[in-house]
C-alpha cells in the first residue's frame, strides 16, 4: 500500500518492492523519476526500444542527474505495480491546467515520429484519464499537438485488424522501395508537422508557426525540469522538420 506523509514524502507499507519501486518511494524528486519512467514506458510499449528513444531517455536521465540506471526503468516497464505507482504520483501532482499541459508533452513524444502506434494510442487515453481529462479535452489537446484528430484506437484482438495491419505493411514497403531518398526526407518532416504530401508552403509555415507555440519548453516549467527537456527536445524536432522543408522546397 502507498501513502504520503506530512511531509509529502511517499511512505512504503511493508511488503515486497521492487528495486525501481523502492527507488521511486524514497526518492526526493518523485514527480521527475515517475515523469522519466513514464516517458520509458510509452518508449518501450510497442515492444522495442530504438537508438533514438534510448538517446531521448538517457538524454534526460544524464541531464538531470537521475541517480538510477536507466536500465532498471527500462527492466520495470511490464511491473503494473511500478506503473502505477508512477501514475498515483503524476495524478497526485497534475490537475486542470498542468494536466492538459502534461497530455500535451505526452503527445509530443508519441508522435515523435508522424506516426501514432496502437499502444501508444491506448496508453495516451489511459494517462490521460488518469490526470482526469475528459475524451473532448484530450481530443482538443491531440488536434492541437499533431495537427490532426485522435484516431480510435485500433482492436488487435480481431482478425480484421492483423489483416488491414499486413496489407499496410505490405503497401509500406511497396512504397519506401520505390519512393526516394530526398522524397521519404520530405515526407517525414511534412509527418512530423502533421501534414500531407500536398501541403503548400504557407500550410507550412502557418502550421509549424502554430506548433511552435504549442511546444514550446516555456509552457511546460510548471511540470518540473524533465518536462522542459522533453518539451525542449519535440520543440527541436519540430523546427529542424520546418527548416528543411524550407530550405528543400
Amino acid at each position: 500500500m502507498i501513502t504520503k506523509s506530512i511531509n509529502g514524502r511517499f511512505a512504503i507499507k511493508p511488503m515486497a518492492f521492487s528495486k525501481f519501486e523502492k527507488h521511486l518511494l524514497e526518492s526526493n524528486r518523485p514527480l521527475s523519476e515517475a515523469l522519466l519512467f513514464l516517458l520509458t514506458w510509452i518508449a518501450s510499449s510497442d515492444g522495442k526500444v530504438d537508438q533514438k528513444e534510448l538517446e531521448f531517455i538517457f538524454g534526460i536521465s544524464d541531464s538531470h542527474k537521475v541517480d538510477i540506471d536507466v536500465n532498471t526503468y527500462l527492466d520495470s516497464c511490464r511491473n503494473l505495480d511500478a506503473i502505477r505507482l508512477a501514475c498515483k504520483i503524476a495524478q497526485d501532482t497534475f490537475a486542470g491546467e498542468k494536466a492538459y499541459l502534461f497530455i500535451q508533452m505526452i503527445i509530443g513524444i508519441v508522435i515523435a515520429d508522424g506516426q501514432l502506434a496502437t499502444s501508444e494510442n491506448y496508453i495516451l487515453r489511459f494517462l490521460a484519464s488518469v490526470v482526469g481529462l475528459t475524451a473532448q479535452e484530450l481530443n482538443k489537446a491531440f488536434r492541437e499537438t499533431a495537427s490532426r484528430p485522435l484516431p480510435e484506437p485500433a482492436d488487435p484482438s480481431r482478425r480484421e485488424w492483423w489483416e488491414k495491419y499486413e496489407q499496410a505493411k505490405r503497401r509500406q514497403h511497396k512504397n519506401e522501395r520505390s519512393r526516394k531518398k530526398s522524397e521519404t526526407k520530405k515526407s517525414k518532416a511534412l509527418a512530423v508537422l502533421g501534414l500531407e504530401d500536398t501541403a503548400s508552403p504557407d500550410e507550412i509555415k502557418k502550421t509549424f508557426q502554430r506548433l511552435a507555440k504549442v511546444h514550446h519548453p516555456d509552457r511546460f516549467a510548471c511540470l518540473g525540469e524533465e518536462a522542459v527537456c522533453a518539451a525542449t527536445q519535440t520543440f527541436v524536432r519540430i523546427k529542424e522538420a520546418y527548416e528543411y522543408l524550407v530550405t528543400n522546397a
